[in-house]
Order: structure tokens, then sequence, then C-alpha cells
């Protein structure tokens, strides 16, 4: 029986300890501030399912527009087709921005749902406070007599087992308290955690939003300038579309004479396959693969990497971890592009680099470090895409290329007369299907 009095002597530190852990920070407050959210969690889930209903509608909206663009593209490349496929491409992107403006509310409706979560949380850490105080202070009350006054306070020896039991019961209290606010403290720093990935997402997507209504603009525009050099008319059209294939032929006429050149200084000396190593870089569809793809009609001798193809200015994620060594703009080649090298951990012996091009824009700078998952840049159409010969409503994808570490480099363009300054990152490549 006076075992458990012998524990009494630790009660003082126990309550001193506690304290300290209280005073020390256990209960944060988000940014230091009190959230306000005037929506109920119910009328929140409402609005998200509703959203989401109006998304799903507007995504069958584009898919129509595809499949009909789809259709249009295989038919005769004529003038009038071509005037077809830019009214629906037009059409698309309205689409697709009516689209993003959904996401755009639903990211809203779901910071503001994390944020109420967050308040409760807040407020349930607080109301565990206030328990686990008024423990320490009947702990410390407990602590200031000894075992004797405690038993001559009570009439007889059932009151005096009923303290005892009482004392216990404070501690396990305490201890269930203690562990109570430790549970919601790491659900706190979960659900703040994921309102800064909502937050960030809601930023690539107002990003995404403001690049699709500049390409629409450019769409429009590209429709205009079309009639105007041709004036309506078929011959002059098919002229245009003769010189412009003359032009992209050499442009990847460039790029395969650079790879070449490394492929065959390093030989045997190249990476076995690796599959799972790094993850797909944007969700869509896979337009065009890796090596002789017969893509003969638009220059290719050999296709370096997966052409991935989705709606205009999808975001573009890093497929692993690594260092940024090269990026690059222009109208050249590969247009907006960003190289990552990644040498740590299987890639450590052997690294290999990573490219991204095509993109309408890119959030990275050089020697920047990334993880896998963070956000490169936006799907675009710069560079040598049938962008050059059809305008800049199309060749939307990204280009993704895997290259050796050994022999990397990144060449001055060429044809600087015709696309202004760019440069051209070139190696040994591989497929990258062999590590996705």
């Amino acid at each position: 029986m006076f075992s458990t009095w012998k524990q009494k002597s630790n009660n003082k530190k126990i309550a001193q300890a506690l304290s300290v852990f209280l005073i020390a920070g256990v209960l944060f407050a988000f940014g230091g501030q009190v959230l306000v959210v005037g929506q109920t969690a119910d009328e929140l889930q409402r609005q998200k399912a509703e959203k989401q209903r109006a998304l799903d509608a507007i995504e069958a909206k584009i898919s129509s527009f595809k499949s009909q663009i789809k259709a249009q593209q295989g038919q005769a490349n004529t003038l009038k087709n071509q005037i077809s496929i830019v009214n629906l491409q037009i059409a698309q992107t309205e689409a697709e921005i009516e689209a993003t403006e959904g996401m755009v509310d639903a990211a809203n409706l779901e910071i503001a749902d994390v944020t109420e979560k967050i308040v409760q949380t807040q407020n349930d850490i607080k109301k565990q406070k206030n328990i686990l105080r008024n423990l320490i202070f009947q702990i410390n009350d407990l602590d200031q007599r000894s075992p004797l006054e405690i038993a001559l306070e009570n009439d007889n020896f059932s009151q005096f087992l009923d303290q005892v039991q009482y004392t216990t019961s404070i501690q396990v209290q305490s201890q269930e308290a203690l562990v109570k606010i430790k549970q919601l403290t790491a659900d706190l720093e979960q659900r703040q955690s994921a309102l800064k990935t909502e937050k960030a997402n809601l930023d690539a997507l107002l990003t995404q939003l403001d690049l699709t209504i500049a390409g629409l603009t450019g769409q429009q525009a590209a429709k205009q300038d079309l009639l105007d050099e041709t004036r309506g008319q078929e011959k002059a059209y098919q002229k245009l579309l003769a010189e412009q294939q003359n032009l992209e032929k050499a442009l990847n006429e460039e790029i395969y004479n650079l790879d070449s050149q490394i492929s065959a200084k390093l030989g045997n000396n190249k990476l076995k396959p690796i599959h799972g190593l790094l993850a797909y870089p944007m969700k869509g569809t896979l337009t065009q693969g890796y090596g002789n793809t017969g893509f003969t009609s638009l220059g290719y001798n050999f296709h370096n990497g997966l052409d991935i193809a989705s709606k205009a200015n999808t975001p573009i994620y890093a497929a692993g971890d690594g260092t940024v060594v090269g990026v690059g703009t222009g109208e050249g080649a590969y247009g907006n592009w960003v190289a990552i090298k990644h040498h740590t951990g299987k890639f450590s012996g052997h690294p290999i680099i990573s490219l991204y091009a095509h993109m309408s824009s890119f959030v990275l700078k050089n020697g920047q470090e990334v993880v896998m998952g963070d956000l490169v840049g936006f799907e675009g159409n710069t560079g040598n895409t049938t962008r050059l010969l059809y305008g800049p409503h199309r060749g939307y994808h990204i280009h993704f290329t895997i290259f050796d570490a050994n022999g990397f480099g990144i060449a001055k363009g060429t044809y600087e007369k015709v696309y202004g300054p760019y440069m051209v990152p070139y190696g040994a490549t591989y497929n990258p299907l062999d590590f996705l």
C-alpha cells in the first residue's frame, strides 16, 4: 500500500516537467494567428461535391473537342481543314480555362476545409491543455502534504484508501492528457503540412490559368496570321508548309548529330535498365516513344525521348532527386528546357540527367537542388514542335529525355539567324521507359 506513496516523491518533478513541456510550445498556433472560417464542414463538403460534378462535365466537353480534333487531323492537310482544327483548338482551350478556374475554386474550398480542421484541432489542444493544467495543480497540492497528514485528514481507513486511489487516478489522467496532446499536436502538424501543399497547388493552378489565357490569345492570333499569310489560298498554304518542314528537319538533324557523337564515344559503357527509379514528370498521353518511331515526315531520324501530351500548361514535376545543371529558352530545338542531374542513391556511381523540354515556362534555376515531385514548369509547345508547322495552337507536350551524365554538354544553336539565340543540351541518351 505504501509503495504508492513512494511514487509521491516524484510528483513534483513530474509536475515541473509537464509545465515545461507546455511552456516549450507543444501547443502550436498556425502562424501565430487564430483562424476564423465561416462555413461549416458539411457546407464545405457540399460545395466541394458540386464543384467536382461541374469539373467532370467540363472534362467531358474537353474530351469531345479532342476527339473532333483527332478526326479532323486525320483528314488531308488543307487550309480549310487547318482552319477547322484551329477553331476546335480555340474552343478546347476556352473549355480548359473554364476547367482550370473550377480547379482554382476547388483548391480554395480544400484550403478552407483544411483550415477549419486546423482550428478545431487547436481548440481540442486548448481543452486538453486546461485539463492538464488543473491536474498539475492538484498534483502539486498533494505533493505539499505528507502521507501522515493525508491519513489524519480522513475519518477512517476506507476514506484514506479512496484518497490514495484518487491520487493514482490523477496521475493516470495526467498521462492520458499528455498522450492526447501529443496525438493532437501530430495531427495539427499533418494538417498544417496539407495546408501548405494545397496552397502550393493553388499557386500552380493560378499560374497555369494565366498561361492558358495567354495561349488562347496566341491561338486566336495564329488563326488570323495563317489567313493573312495565305490570303485564303490553298497553294500559298502548301508552300508555307513545305518551307517550315525543311526548317524543322534541320533542327532535328542538329539534335541527332550532337547526341550521336557522344553515344559513339561511350560505346558499351552505359547503364542497364533500372525500372522504378524515376517518376513520370507529367500525367498525360504518350504520343511518341523512344527510337526510330517512324515520324520521318517531321524530320526525325531518331527520337531521343518520350513525348507526353496533355492539356496546355499542365504542371510538370521532377522525376527524381537531383540538381539543376542547365536551363534554356528560345524558339529553336528544345525551346524552354530544364536539365536535372540525378547523382545520389543508386545513381551515385553512374549519374544520369533528365531533360524537360518544350515548356511554356519553368520555375527552376541553374544549381538549384530539387526532390522528386518538385514543380519544374508547365507543358508548352516552345521550340521544335508541330507549332512550327501549324502555329502556336498546336504541339503542346513535354519532351522527356534521359542522358548519361558522362559526355553531357550544352551547345550553342546553329540556326540563330532563323530562330534567334537558343542552346541545345546533348549527350548519349537512354529510353526513359527503362528508368520509369
